[in-house]
């Protein structure tokens, strides 16, 4: 399955017109190891069934981050509010939202700017057994975001120098097949796809730890600074 969880101004390339959505109050809001997470009431009503797999798979993907993410970066991640949608019909699976400006200029709920969003629930149970980390994937692109900022100049350097090595151009993937690493799209997914490998378990080679740092030590070194990990 090609990796599809995109930061969504990135993956969306569609018109701006308005569309509706629901408004904020239509949705319930939970605590879930430390997240504030707001459940479409549509999921929840009509798709009851649906919604408790979904709040039991993110509940367990939470608790493993709160198990092996420092206490300074996983304040900075709790921050972040996690929208969970029954099926969006512009979304594919999962997403961070950077811009409240695009997200207002597309029709979504402005309210999402700095959030992540699972915007298909039956997507996230499907495509999480491939991505077991996907959770991770998304909160780093808020990380990156709000703490190193997008504009580090240290990893966008160590992002260039991957990119000149060819080192990620075929790797294997968890399929069995060797493709072209889904890191290699920007210095944003390069950070969020070795972040899942430094974690948990990422759907491309590198897959963990220890394969980072073999194939990618520079990458593996700075990730240890920037997540503050001793």
């Amino acid at each position: 399955m090609r990796k599809v969880v995109l930061i969504c101004n990135v993956f969306l390339a569609f018109s701006a017109a308005a569309s509706e959505y629901t408004p904020t109050t239509g949705y319930a809001v939970r605590r879930i190891e430390g997240w504030k997470i707001l459940v479409n009431k549509e999921l929840l009503l009509d798709h009851a069934e649906l919604a408790g797999e979904v709040l039991d798979l993110l509940e367990f993907q939470l608790y493993q981050i709160t198990r092996v993410v420092a206490d300074e970066p996983l304040e900075a991640l709790r921050n972040v509010p996690i929208w969970v949608e029954y099926k969006a019909p512009r979304h594919p699976c999962m997403c961070y939202h950077p811009s409240r400006q695009w997200l207002s200029n597309n029709g979504f709920n402005p309210e999402k700017e700095r959030s992540v969003e699972i915007a298909n629930a039956e997507n996230f149970l499907k495509w999480t057994i491939g991505q077991p980390w996907m959770v991770l994937h998304e909160l780093a692109h808020a990380y990156h975001h709000s703490v190193p900022g997008y504009d580090h100049k240290e990893l966008h350097q160590t992002f260039e120098k991957a990119v000149e090595s060819k080192k990620y151009e075929s790797v294997l993937h968890i399929s069995g097949k060797s493709k072209r690493a889904y890191a290699l799209n920007n210095d944003q997914e390069y950070f969020a796809e070795c972040s899942e490998a430094f974690f948990g378990t990422n759907d491309f080679y590198p897959f963990v730890r220890s394969e980072l740092k073999q194939h990618d030590e520079e990458m593996y070194k700075l990730l240890r600074k920037l997540w503050k990990v001793e």
